[in-house]
């Protein structure tokens, strides 16, 4: 029987280890577990998902999902699109959190939490089997930087288990013809994103950049592209992220507002 919590008044039932915290999403209307210590979900999945577009009854693979925040984003804000959602996590302990945080908010019928390597997906799952790939990748290339103590945020975000071209290449393995793969990643790294997409049959068709501010250079990229698709780019408007006086745009205080009050 799992532990029964408390939030905005409403009665959760799920077990939350001691190194976990339960966190409320939506305003109250979902929940989440985290770590207390370790990785925890940035703003990134939560802007990627404002960007991702799909429609009724499509299959949805999100590789690396880490806590599960973009499965259960999608679920709830377009719940009338039923679409069925797969996270795909290589740790243990990430995968079990983010299936408890499914159950805890009794969307077990729209998603799934499957523990498995992108690396291996060709062996685990079929061909040509997803509308709609999502993905954020670890942003540090493989020997750069210095790499976090922490395994889990590790993992996250330097290439140590998988590379920029695992994950694209994951990615077109599972997607359909004419399927969309969505990323967030950094603007350095988007010739290399690029270059990857184009030698795997996924030409990029649209682009948005996310600045800090008005006056600011982007520093990542948000990314559409299609599985055996002709050439044609679209840049749509930027995404500002702050006022000049540093308080949220309009825009983002929507969608972060939405998920996490700030």
């Amino acid at each position: 029987m799992a532990d029964i919590h408390h939030i905005n008044g409403k009665e959760i039932e799920v077990d939350v280890l001691e190194d976990e915290e339960l966190q409320d999403l939506l305003h109250g209307k979902l929940v989440i577990l985290q770590k207390k210590e370790g990785y925890r979900f940035s703003v990134d999945p939560i802007l990627l998902t404002s960007f991702v577009d799909y429609r009724e009854g499509e299959k949805i693979m999100d590789l690396g999902t880490g806590s599960g925040i973009i499965p259960l984003l999608l679920a709830h804000l377009k719940p009338e699109n039923k679409a069925e959602i797969v996270g795909l996590e290589l740790q243990h302990e990430m995968a079990d959190m983010a299936e408890r945080s499914v159950a805890a908010n009794r969307m077990e019928d729209e998603i799934s939490i499957q523990q498995g390597d992108i690396c291996s997906v060709r062996r685990d799952y079929k061909a040509d089997s997803f509308d709609v790939v999502i993905s954020n990748p670890p942003y540090i290339a493989k020997g750069k930087g210095q790499v976090n103590p922490n395994e889990t945020k590790a993992l996250a975000r330097h290439e140590v288990n998988v590379t920029l071209a695992d994950v694209v290449d994951a990615a077109r393995y599972l997607t359909k013809p004419k399927g969309k793969v969505y990323f967030i990643y950094p603007v350095m790294r988007l010739t290399d994103l690029i270059c990857e997409c184009r030698t795997k049959n996924l030409e990029p068709r649209r682009l948005r950049f996310v600045h800090a501010n008005q006056l600011s250079g982007a520093k990542l990229v948000m990314v559409e592209a299609m599985r055996d698709a002709g050439a044609e780019m679209k840049v749509v408007r930027p995404m500002i992220v702050y006022n000049n006086d540093g308080t949220y745009t309009e825009e983002v205080a929507e969608i972060l507002n939405e998920v996490v009050p700030v």
